[in-house]
């Protein structure tokens, strides 16, 4: 699956936001690639050529990014990515 025709969802093991926005995209069969960073750490190069925030989720929609889930988020630092 190519990178620009499917939607990214940036997660990171022990984010609540991460895997209920994850949960929910599933529930809705919205097409999606996971990345998660807390075992694809090389895909933190990646992630900051997109935006710079240190939250997660991240999501990628094409041009569009949008951090959290429902309001909610966490930071790197709380997951042990920083």
């Amino acid at each position: 699956m190519s990178r620009v025709e499917a939607i990214l969802v940036f997660t990171a093991d022990g984010c609540p936001h991460c895997r209920a926005i994850v949960e929910d995209f599933r529930a809705r069969n919205v097409r999606f690639r996971e990345i998660n960073l807390s075992r694809e750490r090389g895909e933190m190069e990646h992630l900051h050529t997109l935006c710079w925030e240190h939250r997660l989720p991240v999501v990628a929609d094409h041009e569009r990014i949008s951090i959290g889930f429902r309001g909610g988020s966490s930071t790197f630092a709380e997951l042990g990515l920083e």
